[in-house]
């Protein structure tokens, strides 16, 4: 196998590791943008309950089914945030592992143009002294 045939190849592998770690930085983003909206989502909630106990209180009313139903909704949403950042501890980090091929260098006979091997000191081929 000639230079140009290892430098493809190892150029190759590496396309491969890049695109499988760039789809992983993906589904990374995409879990981080589900737990963000998620959070928003809790805030949001928490704040309404807030606005409602407040209103109700400044009201001197009491709605215990509303608060429950918003209690309720709150707590939904905290459990899928916790199995959000759960399965994300699972996975773990992503990590680039590309270790480097041997690349051997590949000497030419300048006579016939064939590949031969670095200590060779004659071609195998046509017979010519290799330098």
């Amino acid at each position: 196998m000639g230079l140009f045939d290892n430098i493809l190849e190892s150029s190759a592998k590496v396309a491969d590791k890049v695109a499988k770690v760039t789809g992983e930085y993906i589904d990374k983003g995409k879990d981080k943008l589900n737990e963000l909206s998620l959070e928003n989502e809790l805030s949001k909630a928490q704040k309404q309950l807030g606005a409602l106990v407040y209103a109700l209180h400044k009201n001197g009313e009491s709605n215990e089914e509303l608060v429950n139903q918003y209690i309720e909704e709150i707590a939904k949403i905290e459990a899928q945030l916790e199995a959000a950042r759960a399965e994300a501890k699972e996975e773990g980090t992503v990590v680039i592992d590309i270790e480097p091929e041997e690349v051997k260098a590949v000497k030419f006979c300048p006579t016939c143009g064939k590949d031969v091997d670095e200590d060779d000191a004659f071609c195998k081929y046509c017979g010519n002294a290799v330098k």
